[in-house]
Order: C-alpha cells, then sequence, then structure tokens
C-alpha cells in the first residue's frame, strides 16, 4: 500500500507541517477542554435552558464587539503580535475565573428573583446576568474556538499554505489535531476522578490550558523566526503605500462581498443545526447526569470518541480533497449531519413509544436518547473536523489580503456567532413563550427547523462552489 496517497508530504515539507500541526494540537486541547467545563459548569448549576440565551444575548454581542475590535487591531499590529494579544487575553481570563471568580460566586452573583416575578418572559436572560460569572466563563470559552481556531490558527494557515498545500495538508492538520481533542477527553476524566471536588478539577484544568497557551506562543515564535518567516506570516510579501481604510469603509468592503456572503452562510447553517440537536441532547445529559463532575466526566468519554472517529475521517477526507471536487468533499458534511440528526429527533419525539415498544423504563430510554445524541454528536463533529474546515478554509485562499483577514474575521466569528445564535433564537423564543415547554418537548417542531436549515446549507454549498472556481483561476 502507497502511504503517500493519505500522507502526501515531501522531507523538506515536514518540520512546517509538523509545528502548524503541534498548534492545531494545542488550540484544540483549549478548545475542546473547556467546551467541557464551559458545559458542566452550566448545566449542573442553571441548567440546560439558559445555554440558548448565553449564546444569543451573551455570545453574539461578544462576538461582535470581538470582531470590530480586530478589524481595528490588524490595521495597528501584525498578525504575529495580534496573535500573541489574544492567545493572552483568553489565558488571562481563565486564570482570573479559576483563581478569584469561581470560589467567591457565593459572593458575587446577586439575586433577580423578583424580576424574574415580574417579567417571566425574560426569566432566561435575568438567570444569566445574576450567574454572571458562570456567563462570562461560558462566552469567553465560546469565543475561544471562534477567535484562536477558526480565525486565528486558520488565518495563519492561509497565510503559508497554497493551495495545492492545502489538497495536501488541511486534512491533515485536522487528522494530527485530534491528538488534542483525544488529550482533552482523557485529562477531563483524570481531572474528574472519583473523589476530586469540582473546584480541584477546575485548577488542573486551568493548569492545562496555561501551559498549552505558553506553548502556542513558542510555536508561532519558532515558526516566524526559524521556519516561515514573519514577513510572510504577517501577509507583507508585497508592500503598498495606501493609505489603510478606516473601520467603516473595511467593514463595508468585507459585508458586500457575496463570497464572503456565502462562506457566512455555510458557517450560519452548521452552527444552527448543531446547535438545535445539542440543545435537545444537552438537556437530556443534565437528566441523566445532574452532577457536573459526572458530565464533564461523561463528555471526556464523548470527546475521546470524537477524535477516534476523526483520525479515521481524517485519512478519507485527505484522499477525498486531492482525488475529488471541492464541492464533493464540501457536501459530505451537511449529508452526514442529516441523517444523524434526522434519526436522533425521531427518537426522542417518540421515547415513549420507543419505550412501550421495547419495554424498558423511562430512564433506560433517557439513557439510549443521551447515547444517541452522542453518536450523532461524535459523527457530526468528526465530519466536521475532517471536511468542512478544510473546504471552508481552501475558499479563502484565492481571496486578496483584505478578505482574507477582515473577511474572515466577518464569516467565522460572526457568521460562527449568528449560526448558533440563530438555533438559539429559536429555542429561546419557544422556551420563553410557550408555557412549560422544554427542550425535549420541543423536538418535534426543532426537527422541522432543522431540515429546513440542511436545504439551506445545500444549495449555498453548489453556489459556493461555482465562486470558488471563478476565484482559483483568476488567483492562477
Amino acid at each position: 500500500m502507497n502511504y503517500k496517497k493519505f500522507i502526501p508530504i515531501q522531507a523538506h515539507e515536514l518540520p512546517k507541517f509538523l509545528l502548524t500541526s503541534f498548534m492545531m494540537v494545542l488550540t484544540l486541547y483549549i478548545y475542546s477542554i473547556v467546551r467541557n467545563a464551559k458545559d458542566a459548569i452550566i448545566i449542573s448549576n442553571v441548567g440546560a435552558e439558559l445555554i440558548s440565551t448565553l449564546k444569543l444575548f451573551g455570545v453574539l454581542p461578544f462576538a461582535i464587539i470581538f470582531m470590530v475590535a480586530y478589524t481595528k487591531i490588524i490595521d495597528y499590529l501584525n498578525r504575529v503580535t495580534t496573535y500573541h494579544v489574544v492567545n493572552w487575553f483568553f489565558m488571562s481570563f481563565f486564570i482570573v475565573f479559576d483563581l478569584f471568580l469561581y470560589p467567591n460566586t457565593h459572593l458575587i452573583h446577586f439575586d433577580l428573583s423578583n424580576m424574574i416575578a415580574k417579567l417571566p418572559a425574560l426569566k432566561y436572560f435575568f438567570v444569566m446576568v445574576e450567574n454572571w460569572s458562570y456567563s462570562l466563563f461560558y462566552i469567553m470559552s465560546e469565543l475561544w474556538g471562534s477567535m484562536m481556531l477558526s480565525l486565528m490558527f486558520w488565518q495563519l494557515a492561509n497565510q503559508i499554505y497554497s493551495i495545492s498545500d492545502a489538497k495536501k495538508f488541511y486534512s491533515l492538520f485536522g487528522f494530527v489535531g485530534q491528538i488534542g481533542l483525544f488529550s482533552a477527553g482523557s485529562f477531563m476524566m483524570l481531572f474528574t476522578k472519583t473523589g476530586t471536588t469540582w473546584q480541584t478539577s477546575l485548577h488542573y484544568i486551568t493548569s492545562s490550558i496555561l501551559l498549552s497557551g505558553i506553548l502556542l506562543s513558542i510555536a508561532l515564535f519558532v515558526l516566524g523566526n526559524y521556519l516561515v518567516g514573519n514577513d510572510i506570516i504577517n501577509g507583507t510579501r508585497t508592500k503598498s503605500k495606501k493609505k489603510k481604510p478606516g473601520l467603516v469603509e473595511s467593514l463595508k468592503y468585507v459585508f458586500s462581498s457575496k463570497y464572503i456572503g456565502l462562506i457566512a452562510l455555510l458557517v450560519i447553517c452548521y452552527g444552527i443545526s448543531i446547535n438545535l440537536v445539542e440543545g435537545v441532547w444537552k438537556k437530556l445529559i443534565q437528566i441523566v447526569y445532574p452532577d457536573p463532575k459526572d458530565i464533564s466526566n461523561f463528555g471526556g468519554k464523548v470527546q475521546m470518541y470524537t477524535a477516534l472517529a476523526t483520525f479515521t475521517a481524517m485519512l478519507a477526507s485527505s484522499f477525498v480533497l486531492r482525488i475529488f471536487s471541492w464541492r464533493t468533499a464540501a457536501i459530505i458534511t451537511p449529508i452526514i449531519i442529516l441523517i444523524t440528526g434526522v434519526p436522533f429527533f425521531i427518537f426522542v419525539s417518540y421515547k415513549g413509544w420507543f419505550a412501550n415498544t421495547l419495554d424498558v423504563t423511562s430512564t433506560t430510554i433517557l439513557f439510549f436518547a443521551v447515547i444517541f445524541g452522542a453518536t450523532q454528536n461524535v459523527l457530526s463533529k468528526a465530519i466536521k473536523y475532517s471536511f468542512f474546515d478544510p473546504t471552508k478554509e481552501m475558499a479563502y485562499i484565492p481571496l486578496d489580503e483584505e478578505l482574507k483577514a477582515k473577511g474572515k474575521a466577518a464569516a467565522d466569528v460572526i457568521g460562527g456567532r449568528l449560526g448558533k445564535s440563530g438555533g438559539a433564537i429559536i429555542q429561546w423564543s419557544m422556551l420563553s413563550f410557550i408555557t412549560g415547554s422544554t427542550l425535549v418537548s420541543l423536538a418535534p417542531i426543532l426537527s422541522i427547523i432543522f431540515v429546513v436549515v440542511m436545504c439551506i446549507w445545500f444549495i449555498a454549498v453548489i453556489k459556493l462552489n461555482k465562486e470558488f472556481k471563478i476565484k482559483s483561476s483568476d488567483s492562477n
């Protein structure tokens, strides 16, 4: 068997590939472990229903603020410096939360029960505000994925690799990067072992995050000074004396791009579809696992299985990206999410019928539903990392420097948040105005919306494929 069909790396390409992959491992490790921790904190202390409110009224506004700040900062700081600034902003917050905020929640949180009684339709908004430190941790954990993974890492990769390189390496980055996901699952299980308090577990989690953040900065330093060159990373291969556009002009240029709009639509559809499924699944997890340690331990297992599934999918992705068209690779993700998401909604919607047919207790059927949802989540994330991320990132490569930097910030950061917030506003609206509803009881309605979103996703892939062909031929 010729291994180069799946791992097409030449000897001279290996140092740059290995260091970039190492950065992916570290970024994915932090992304995975804080994602697990934030869910454990919110689900166990407040409830899964708050998640949609957090994504709508917390994560989305912060994402817009971050994107506007980024588009301004990038005009004054080069990409290398910006990477370090963003990285250490997040590191600082996670340290402050662990050492000062979380141990003192009984002092810094406040009671808004009177406001909730007066305005019950805004119950979850007030719950978010009164538990503000938990909410802020959730927001920052979500934004790590948007800023450091979707924006900073992939922008770095897009600067130092060509389209032909991307076809060879991008799926392999995800393949090696799954070491980070697997490690996050393994360490989370270790940190939350039986007999360990959640406060102690959080200390361990934060220490591992800090070490990873330090290694990220060191890796970028080595990449820029010894392997690639900071000029290439900073996008200064050709210099221009043109006056830099102002913030308003930059945003107008970015948001008037049809091409960026189509990429953003892909990201939005992914975010909505995953959020609709995960909202219901996480409510089931809350019912089956009420303790934060148990939630984190279960989440660690899911992450480990996701990493193993992604390892396999990545090998296939590397082959598909080089042999088949961009459209073929890009359309695989919505197909898999559709054929795993619909059966999950059917199972949850008719769990009573399944319990009677299988002659099992309601507790058993809930456990089955959690496992069903975990399977859907594992497969969806594996395909997302293997096909969705590489094809999306390839789409940025033929763009000019302005759209590469600021267009990516708009499509990935804002588009990603709009996607998750789109699913969140659907869930929040139903929970707020349908009396007595829960995410589980809303599953039949959510399934219909899910299918509509998937249809839009298919159309967006087809349209973007036409634009990608034109841009690629122009850049060549």
